[in-house]
């Protein structure tokens, strides 16, 4: 099952299940922040984060570093997806593997699930 939050019965999700972390603004030099994850999976201890932005929007430069930082090391990749959150439908997809970007083009959700696939039989190979 997929994770759906019903606003009308409970509150709106961001209000009553994500803190506000200002709090912690100060806690790290420079212009670091604390920033959410949109999914995640793991399998034979590498890990996917997939991360969604809506059609168009651009992947600020901070969240770039950390993508090409985190994946260096090969147990981590990035699938950043652009698409319509609301409706579910992905249109474009940028990967982040092996500390740059290795895939950058428009997708579909059927790409997108072949694309995880892959990734997961990939990982349990190894």
């Amino acid at each position: 099952m997929s994770i759906r939050h019903n606003c009308d019965h409970g509150g709106c999700y961001i209000k009553t299940q994500s803190p506000d972390w200002g709090f912690l603004d100060n806690a790290f030099s420079g212009r670091i922040k604390v920033g959410d994850i949109d999914g995640i999976v793991e399998a034979n201890g590498h890990v996917l984060i997939i991360e969604w932005k809506g059609a168009g929007v651009p992947i600020p430069r901070g969240q770039e570093i950390m993508f090409e930082q985190i994946t260096k090391k090969n147990l981590i990749t990035v699938y950043v997806v652009n698409g319509d959150p609301a409706e579910s439908v992905s249109s474009h997809l940028k990967v982040y593997s092996n500390g740059s970007i290795t895939y950058d083009k428009p997708c579909n959700n059927d790409l997108l699930r072949k694309m995880c696939t892959y990734w997961e039989r990939k990982a349990r190979s190894s």
